[in-house]
């Protein structure tokens, strides 16, 4: 999937609204079922080197994958990752830097700007939950993200970004670090309730991936099907 990425997209000729620093910007592995984050974090690392060394892009490993544990949020953030580079709200790929301000665990310093960087991990399962705003104020989007945010002193263990959808919406991608603990509804109802003191409508909110379950349901019909 790297390499077919690798070879269909060129960075340098992109630019949109949601922030990203490579071709293959983000891979993780969660432990489903019965096997461990052990497992999940040898997977991440066995990728890393190999997408870091076949293709020659700087891997940052993060989660259970990096030595010291260290966090996705905390890579991007060393990395420019979050502050848009073109127009005030969007993101180009050519503006990626030449060398990397912090050293890779795999890979080359140096950066190819048509591949960019790569971020590859292992961790629990995270929930991705976003909600639509019936607007396009980009402010506006940005304030409630942040105030639903743990960084902003909202809701704990779950991590926003306020951005274009489209032509006529914003919306709040969310990151659910423990969705068991904090869920989407808790999500959606706290967006709404900071939306309206904005004046502004909010959409239902939808996940962009599919459940634990129905991941592992699909790969042991997968597997049952085969001769």
């Amino acid at each position: 999937m790297a390499e077919a990425a690798y070879g269909a997209i060129n960075l340098e000729l992109h630019s949109g609204a949601h922030p990203r620093v490579g071709v293959v910007d983000d891979i993780v592995f969660h432990p489903l079922a019965r096997a461990s984050l052990e497992e999940a974090s040898w997977l991440a690392k066995a990728v890393a080197a190999e997408i870091g060394n076949q293709f020659q892009v700087p891997v940052f490993l993060y989660g259970a994958a990096h030595p010291m544990g260290k966090a996705l949020d905390t890579i991007r953030r060393e990395l420019d990752y979050y502050r848009p580079n073109y127009l005030g709200c969007q993101w180009a790929g050519w503006t990626v830097p030449e060398t990397v301000p912090v050293k890779p665990e795999v890979g080359p310093d140096q950066v190819s700007r048509a591949r960019g960087i790569a971020m590859i991990g292992a961790r629990p399962w995270v929930a991705l939950y976003n909600v639509p705003i019936l607007s396009t104020d980009v402010s506006a989007a940005r304030r409630i993200a942040r105030a639903v945010s743990a960084r902003g002193g909202g809701l704990p263990t779950v991590q926003t970004l306020g951005l274009l959808h489209g032509e006529d919406l914003t919306e709040i991608a969310c990151m659910l670090l423990e969705p068991n603990r904090v869920g989407a509804d808790r999500v959606q109802n706290q967006i709404e309730v900071l939306a309206a003191r904005e004046g502004l409508d909010v959409e239902r909110g939808y996940f962009t991936d599919l459940s634990p379950q129905m991941i592992v349901e699909m790969y042991l019909k997968l597997v049952s099907d085969r001769p």
